[in-house]
Parts: C-alpha cells; structure tokens; sequence
C-alpha cells in the first residue's frame, strides 16, 4: 500500500505528508488507541447516513502516527541514520524494522502555500502488504469515526472509495510518538469548545423565507429523514407562552424537537411507519396533545420543570401518547417517587451550559426510563393478589394457588414469575395503614384471585375496588378469579354469595385436584401462555 502527498513541516515544527486517499484504505492500514473510544452502534448509523448522502459530504482531513522504528543495533552500514531528516535531505528512509519506506521526488510545482519556495516535495510512503498482514498499522489521531464507519466496506464499495484527506506525522523516536499521539488526541476533543447541537440544528431545522433546506429535502435526504422532517413542524407549537411548565427545557428546544421525533420513530408505530409528509403532518395534533398534557404535569411538579432534563420529558411525552396516555399518571408518580425528576441534562460544556449533541443522549435516557418502567409494569401485571379469609378452613386453598403458580413458571419457564400476594405477609420495613396498602397493591396486580367461600366482607370490598378501577378506566372487567370451595359450605355458599356477584363466573370446586385442574386453564388462558 503506498501513499502519496505533499511533505512539509507543520505547525510545531512536526514533518507531515498531506495527501488523499479512499476512505477504505485509510481504515484498512490504521487503527485506533486504547485512549480513544470505539465507535458506538447509534454514531455509526449517522456516519454511514453522512458518507451515503454525497451532496453534501465534506469533513477535514485524518490525522494518522507514522512511527519511522530502525533498529540501529543491527545496522551494518556506514552511513548515519535519521530518517526524518534522511527523507528531507531527499535520502528517502527504509524501516529494516517492519520495512515502511518514505521516498521523496522533487517537483517544479510552486510550494509558497505550504511554506516552500523552490517547489513542492511529494513524499511516497509504503506500507508492504505482507507487514500489514501481520499487524503493521498507523495510529489515528483524529478522524476515528470516519475511518469506522467504512471499517468493513470493501473495495468497491461506495464508501470504500470516497478520497478523502489525509495528514501522516512522521517520527522517528517511538516513545515520542506515543506521546504525541495522545497529546494531540486530547487537544483536539477536549480544548475545542465544540458547536452545540442546538447551534447545529438551527441551521437544519429553521424554517421560513431564509431556511437552508426545504422540507422534501430534510424528508428524503439521507444525512436527515422523517425525523427531521417531524422535528421541524413540532417546533411551530413549542411556544413557551402556552408550555409554562417546560419553558427550561424549550431553551433547546431544536434538539427537544429531534429527540423526541427520532424516539418516537424508533418506538411509535404511526410515527416510525410514516415516510411521507401527509402522514408525519397528521401526527402533529398528536403530538400537540401530548405536550399539553405533560406541561400540566410540570407546571404542578416543580423539580420536573427545573431539571432541564430531555430526555426525562421525551419519556413522559412517549406516555402521553402511547396507549392513549393511559399509563402517563402511572409514570409520573413512579418518576416522582423514585426521584427521577431531580435528575439533570446529561453533560456539561465548558462551563457554558447544557451540551446536547444531536438529541441522541437525551433520546437514549429516554429510551432507558421508559425500558424500565415497562419492564416495572410488565412485572406488575404478573403479580396475583389473593384475597381470601385466612383460616384453618382455608390452608389447602392458598398452598394450591402457590402450587399452581409454581408449576406454571416452572413449565412456560418465564422470565418474571407469576407471584401471588397476601397482604398478611406482605412487608414494607415500617408501619403503615394496611387498608391503604392493600388498595394499593391491587391497584399495581396484574390479576385478583378472591375466594367466595365464607361471604368475607373484606374480599367483597376488594372486588368491588378494583371493578370500580377498571371502570374509571374504561378496562374491561377481565381481570379477576373468583373461586368458592363447595366442599367446606356445601348448601350454605349457595346463599352466601352475594347477589351482585352470583351472574359472574365462579370456580367452584370440591377438591383441591378439581381448583388446581381450573386454576392452572384460567391463569395459562389469562396470561396467554396456551398455545393456539
């Protein structure tokens, strides 16, 4: 592999070959230090999206280490070796290391742009096929990403051959090289003060007469999509006038624009499945709703308001819409009690204020949150809250509910058990109103077991509660077992059982082989865990 560019010294006195190459070999004869990180799954997406879009594809040069090793020890010649100052002098220099070789040929080209007088000098740098095959490479410094992103493409490919600008900087001593390499590596990514993506997207995403792109465009592109597209209409109704509670987190409100478009792409089946701008447009009113509603939440809910937090409201706007908002006051008060509205914009800038690169972080926090309290939900829908009278009478009845339940997970082998609940083993670590609790514990159980047999008023209270939960929200009433052990009454549960509840179906059984028979069939049918 030989390259070629133009030597010259740079800045800081470093000897340098400026040149194009395809992107692909730059990435196929370097890699990248332990001091750097390796390109994420979500970064990598945007990059091969940049490089796909050829419109507008331009990036500075890559920075590569070029480490010039000789073994002086071994040398039997006569001649005094410096192979930085070799490959000035017009020498040239050969590695008897791992045989990289530089030469330079003079030519007539004027060079006063690079510093010379006399003409430009083209260095030629090889890199031997058989060296690379056994590990030789150059150390990135900069450019990282970019050479990731084409990593696997192979000759041919369209981003394979992209030519793209390259700066090698020679060394002749290893351990400076390293030195360099770092240094370098942590000027350019920690003392630049870099362009929020605020500032990017305004650029992007402003509309009116002096908008940089149109809307087929920001539509269509590669380098942006339906998001962007999605993200530009939010913006005409994110008004702080109307949105008092959110009015901190408004003061990004381009980057709130495309986190939450972009999250909902990924997890809104109507929003995710839209490619066209009549259907995005018609999300709109949606998602006007949906910021209503949560503001109302944030304007009562003062530490909410003050976190700055995107990627806390783009979870709460995904609630609002998702299910037709019917779990959004379930998320705020699992956010409230767990503390999640204290917490703060990702990262720190400088000292300047809140960074948000491309709403991603913030879309990722939000994509954890809402994980978690589904998962949360998930785990609360496979809870089973028994309400029965405990008592001798009733010993048999409960041990075969738990071995139901046992057996169940035991056999579909589920990831979150089936957990029955009795509120007399339940405990919190602190005294509390047990009535309270229960009602709360119902309300978060995914299924009620109530047993009918001795007309338990407690049990009637529990049903009745969590009936008149479903009908407030509009559920149907789909969530209960009851059972009754026709053994131990016999003629008298016939008349116990109240008459608000004598229509609906019962389990009733005379063994606990028969209430295990049709506990096991509701629970499979209820959970869905019986085949078609």
């Amino acid at each position: 592999m030989i390259l070629s560019g133009i030597l010259h010294f740079s800045l800081g006195g470093f000897t340098v070959i400026r040149g194009v190459a395809p992107l692909g070999e730059l990435a196929r004869i370097s890699e990248y230090g332990d001091y750097q990180r390796n390109l994420i799954d979500t970064h990598r997406a945007e990059i091969e999206r940049f490089l796909a879009d050829r419109q507008y594809l331009f990036f500075p040069e890559v920075i590569l280490s070029a480490s010039l090793k000789f073994d002086f020890n071994a040398y039997k010649g006569k001649q005094t070796i410096n192979p930085v100052a070799d490959i000035f002098s017009g020498k040239g220099f050969t590695s008897n290391i791992n045989s990289i070789s530089v030469k330079v040929v003079k030519t007539k080209a004027p060079a006063q742009a690079i510093g010379g007088s006399e003409g430009a000098e083209i260095a030629y740098i090889e890199l031997p096929e058989e060296q690379l095959t056994k590990g030789l490479k150059l150390f990135r410094i900069d450019g990282n990403h970019r050479l990731s992103a084409a990593h696997d493409a192979k000759p041919g490919d369209g981003n394979y051959n992209l030519p793209t600008p390259f700066c090698i900087v020679l060394h002749d001593d290893p351990s400076l090289a390293q030195r360099f390499e770092r240094v370098v590596f942590h000027n350019i990514n920690a003392k630049q003060i870099p362009l929020t993506s605020e500032e990017n997207l305004r650029l992007i995403l402003e509309d009116g007469e002096d908008r940089l792109f149109e809307d087929k465009v920001l539509l269509e592109s590669q380098s942006f999509g339906p998001p962007y597209y999605l993200a530009r209409k939010i913006l005409a109704d994110l008004d702080e006038r109307y949105l008092t509670g959110i009015v901190k987190l408004l003061e990004n409100r381009r980057t709130l624009a495309l986190a939450l478009s972009q999250f909902l792409a990924a997890r809104d089946e109507a929003i995710g499945q839209a490619k066209d701008a009549v259907t995005l447009d018609a999300q709109v009113s949606r998602l006007r709703q949906a910021f209503q509603a949560v503001n109302a939440i944030y304007e009562k809910r003062l530490k909410l308001a003050e976190s700055g937090c995107h990627g806390v409201l783009v979870a709460f706007l995904y609630f609002a819409l998702h299910n037709d908002g019917k779990q959004l006051a379930a998320f705020e008060r699992w956010a409230v009690s767990n503390r999640i509205d204290h917490l703060a914009p990702a990262t720190m800038t400088q000292g300047l204020g809140y960074h948000y690169h491309l709403g991603r972080t913030q879309a990722v926090d939000a994509a954890s949150l809402v994980s978690v309290f589904e998962s949360i939900l998930k785990a609360r829908h496979r809870e089973i809250f028994v309400s029965m009278a405990f008592r001798p009478e009733t010993v048999e009845t409960y041990k075969t509910i738990q071995k139901t339940v046992r057996q169940i997970n035991d056999k579909h082998k589920l990831d979150i058990d089936l957990r029955e609940i009795r509120i007399d083993n339940f405990n919190k670590g602190h005294s509390y109103t047990i009535d309270d609790e229960i009602l709360k514990v119902i309300e978060g159980s995914g299924l009620l077991i109530a047993d009918l047999t001795f007309g338990n008023r407690n049990v009637y209270h529990e049903i009745g509660y969590l009936m008149g939960l479903n009908r407030g929200k509009t559920l149907e009433q789909d969530n209960f077992i009851l059972i009754a052990d026709k053994k131990t009454r016999g003629e008298e549960l016939e008349s116990d059982i109240g008459f608000n509840l004598k229509s609906w179906q019962q389990l009733r059984f005379e063994s606990t082989r028969v209430l295990e028979e049709g506990l096991t069939e509701s629970l499979e049918i209820y959970y869905k865990l019986k085949g078609d």
